[in-house]
């Protein structure tokens, strides 16, 4: 009789705490897809990837496109793409992509170092590699290359903080909103200060 009794309260817990956790995990499930939409709106559109030597390299776009879907960034080895197009010397994987004012910029990144997806342009879609490069090794600004690559990498290590303290655990006493705001302006700033560098 007692087993009857204790049944029903336990029934009426059991109830709102399931409502409780199906909302939390619809939350959850919104904030990432949401990120993953911000993290997928950057300012370049990837054009072609190459991997090589300027003597001897290989279009690797369709890898790239297989890495993306699968992470945000990754760390870039010898082995990342299956192949070697120029054995016994040092390589580097060169991104070509379209800026914001229409112009091809290169992005390079050495072995060991990691490539951020996050300022590219559909970058987990793969929604890019379409062609529209230009075929060279250099990109059009030559010897420059990279473009603002100090300021690019500002850029992606404001996204990556501003990744950090969105996850934390709790709101530190006001502290975590308001460095989230400033790091909001700092990436205002710096995309500012791209934008009018590209004017000149």
């Amino acid at each position: 009789m007692n087993d009857v009794v204790w049944a029903k309260p336990q029934e009426k817990k059991e109830i709102p705490m399931f409502k409780t956790r199906t909302i939390f995990a619809l939350l959850t499930t919104l904030m990432l897809m949401s990120a993953a939409l911000v993290a997928d709106e950057g300012r370049y559109v990837i054009l072609s990837a190459q991997y090589g030597t300027s003597n001897r390299h290989v279009d690797v776009t369709n890898r790239l496109k297989e890495l993306a879907r699968s992470d945000r960034s990754f760390r870039m080895g010898n082995s990342t793409f299956g192949v070697d197009p120029d054995p016994g010397q040092y390589k580097v994987l060169r991104i070509y992509a379209r800026g914001p004012e229409g112009r091809e910029r290169m992005f390079e990144f050495r072995e060991g170092s990691v490539v951020d997806g996050s300022m590219f342009r559909g970058w987990g879609r793969g929604d890019w590699g379409r062609g529209g490069w230009s075929g060279r090794w250099e990109s059009e600004e030559g010897e420059r290359g990279e473009g603002q690559p100090n300021m690019e990498a500002a850029m992606q290590q404001l996204r990556a903080a501003q990744a950090s303290l969105q996850n934390a655990s709790s709101d530190k006493g006001g502290h975590r909103v308001r460095a989230m705001q400033l790091i909001d302006q700092a990436m205002r700033e710096v995309e500012e200060g791209m934008r009018y560098e590209d004017r000149r």
